[in-house]
């Protein structure tokens, strides 16, 4: 399943959070943690931003959060493509 996921930390935890940042770039994909889709993509001057996963097992969400916690806050939000969306609604209408 795909999900965005929402990031956002405290200015003051920059400097802790760039190092877990680093090292889940190496984690991204492998066992136990979600394939990202996109780069990770910041909202102009705001401490948060956004990456698009794709996650195959709960426990990847887990094992990310558990990476970065405390440190940051995350909200994460299954997506779909709008063409499945309508399939799914057309069959169900019938």
């Amino acid at each position: 399943m795909k999900y965005i996921c929402y990031w956002e930390i405290k200015p003051e935890d920059l400097d802790k959070v760039i190092p877990l940042f680093q090292k889940m770039r190496e984690l991204r994909g492998t066992p136990g943690y979600p394939k990202e889709i996109t780069p990770t993509y910041g909202f102009s001057g705001e401490m948060s931003g956004f990456t698009l996963y794709e996650v195959d097992d709960p426990k990847q969400i887990s094992n990310h959060y558990i990476h970065y916690h405390p440190l940051m806050k995350f909200t994460w939000k299954p997506i779909a493509e709008a063409t499945e969306f309508v399939a799914t609604y057309m069959k169900k209408k019938k």
